[in-house]
């Protein structure tokens, strides 16, 4: 019985990747530095000391974690048609989100993808504010805990082997998706495991 949904943010639920390479290329016009730069980031799994020493080497200006989440919440839209989807999925299941990362940094794009319209503030778990991260299945029981939802009715879906790993030792369903989600993939993932 599946009675709550719980997604990863990033490049599941919002394409950070594509707001990295439209903040990395504004700031920088040469395709080198650029691509430089975007290899570091590694999708958000990259060194950040290097990332933003050699990014302050290019620019002449330092960058942090904060400024650098700001840069990429600029660039994250709304996807209507993925809200529309979410906010129907929220009259059958408890939603929630799960996420890696910093807390004003994850909420910072949380808000600015719209999300926060069809998930409540306090359905979004982020690493940094309890203190471990996925794929520690501390984190996922804790979400599951706070639904008050039993593990094995919860469904996770991310991009990276950490929300498999996770979302599984926690005694979840888990899906993982190569890509962010539109509407109609959120759809088809629910009506699959839903026959389940």
């Amino acid at each position: 019985m599946l009675t709550a949904v719980l997604f990863d943010l990033d490049n599941t639920l919002i394409d950070r990747d594509r707001a990295v390479r439209e903040c990395v290329c504004d700031q920088f016009s040469n395709p080198a530095v650029c691509a430089e730069l975007l290899v570091l980031d590694e999708g958000g799994y990259g060194d950040r000391q290097k990332l933003f020493a050699t990014w302050q080497e290019y620019a002449g200006t330092p960058i942090d974690q904060q400024s650098f989440g700001r840069l990429i919440a600029e660039r994250i839209q709304p996807d209507r048609e993925l809200l529309n989807a979410l906010h129907s999925l929220s009259k059958l299941f408890k939603l929630g989100i799960i996420t890696n990362g910093g807390s004003e940094n994850q909420r910072g794009k949380f808000c600015a993808a719209g999300l926060s319209e069809v998930i409540p503030n306090e359905c979004l778990w982020v690493s940094a504010e309890l203190g471990m991260t996925k794929p520690d299945p501390r984190l996922f029981l804790f979400a599951s805990r706070a639904l008050n939802e039993p593990p094995e009715h919860c469904l996770y879906i991310g991009d990276h082997q950490n929300d498999l790993a996770g979302a599984k030792s926690a005694g979840m369903r888990a899906r993982i998706v190569d890509g962010v989600l539109d509407a109609s993939r959120v759809n088809a993932i629910i009506a699959s495991e839903h026959l389940q």
